[in-house]
């Protein structure tokens, strides 16, 4: 029992990355970018009421500090947090947040233990951590639609799930959700990966495709799209929330703080739901935001990334969520995830998805989709 747990954890950590890199430049390797080491910053990851200090004028601001781990680099993908920090939604709730970046080992582990407060997740990544024994709880939905698909340059012809039986299909690697996404789109089309020449291509997709490298690969939707589509390469697209929508990015907690302070929870719940109403109803202001707060965000070309999260908006909303407020999780949707994991031997048996999310933190007070 104790090795399952252990390679549950270990496999929610690698796992975590590529979901969170969806928007980056894939050709510039992560780096780790710690948060501060202040004393304050220590006292927010165990979620602790604390009094910080501002670093130029040593006032004390008397607010709460918290540690969000994004993971990754700054980048337009985070735009809800960064208008939430620009526009005081964390202030007006009392709170000092740090966006912590940068691979975070064992991510999963340090919130179910409470060593960090918050963090962004999968849903298919909380369910595997749940059912590794990790108490960690899904808070607040950022992308309704699970924001991964399979593209091919239009010369390929790939337009339908039957084209794909023989063809070569490029992924990051055997993890993470780009594989979680093929698995989804082979099930639909009632293949499995030996009918396919499936090649590891690491994080390079958009060389790969116009190299002549693949036939297809799997990439994160509102990215290399945006990228090859921009640059004249036309593409036929099949979305994986097409054939399956599964469970994907959001704000995740420890069990453990929602016991012992549901109203940090409450608290930083609200803020961020309120950035991502805004993020929705005007994509250029939030990117306005984002690189006000996250300069590096903007990357060599500002346009680009500024239509990348236009695209990005897309992915965060959906039908089925019609009427719900902002940041609903839909159980139908932790359903469908569920037993897809467990189809696919992802998990071994099946959690209480009631536990693994939760829909008592978004309030519809702060909109509705």
């Amino acid at each position: 029992m104790m090795f399952k747990k252990f390679l549950a954890s270990a496999i929610i950590a690698v796992l975590f990355l590529p979901i969170l890199a969806a928007c980056g430049d894939n050709t510039t390797a992560p780096t780790t970018v710690a948060a501060s080491k202040s004393a304050a910053t220590t006292a927010a990851v165990s979620g602790a009421v604390t009094t910080t200090t501002s670093a130029t004028t040593g006032a004390t601001t008397g607010k709460q500090a918290v540690t969000l781990a994004l993971s990754y680099i700054p980048d337009v993908q985070f735009a809800p947090y960064y208008v939430a920090q620009d526009k005081g939604y964390f202030a007006a709730e009392g709170l000092d947040v740090t966006f912590q970046y940068g691979t975070i080992n064992d991510l999963m582990a340090l919130v179910g233990q409470g060593k960090i407060p918050f963090a962004l997740a999968g849903g298919d990544e909380v369910l595997q951590a749940r059912a590794g024994g990790i108490p960690v709880t899904y808070i607040a939905t950022q992308y309704q639609k699970y924001p991964v698909a399979l593209a091919s340059p239009k010369s390929k012809g790939i337009t339908k799930l039957a084209d794909l039986k023989g063809k070569t299909i490029g992924i990051p690697g055997q993890y993470g959700s780009s594989y979680v996404g093929l698995k989804a789109i082979l099930a639909a089309a009632k293949l499995t990966e030996e009918d396919i020449k499936e090649q590891v291509i690491g994080f390079n997709q958009r060389e790969a495709l116009t190299q002549g490298k693949v036939d297809a690969a799997m990439v994160f939707s509102m990215n290399e799209p945006v990228q090859l589509q921009k640059a004249g390469v036309a593409l036929d697209i099949i979305e994986v929330s097409s054939v399956s929508n599964l469970a994907s990015v959001g704000l995740i907690t420890g069990e453990s703080l929602i016991k012992s302070n549901p109203e940090l929870v409450q608290k930083i719940t609200r803020a961020v739901t309120r950035g991502l109403k805004d993020t929705i109803a005007n994509p250029d202001a939030a990117f306005d935001s984002t690189v006000k707060v996250a300069p590096d965000a903007k990357g060599a070309d500002p346009e680009l990334q500024r239509a990348v999260l236009k695209e990005t908006v897309k992915f965060m909303v959906a039908e089925n969520v019609k009427g719900q407020p902002i940041g609903y999780s839909d159980p139908k949707v932790w359903e469908t995830s569920q037993q897809f994991l467990l189809d696919n031997k992802l998990i071994q048996s099946k959690v209480d998805s009631t536990i693994a999310f939760s829909n008592k933190f978004v309030s519809a007070d702060i909109g509705k989709y």
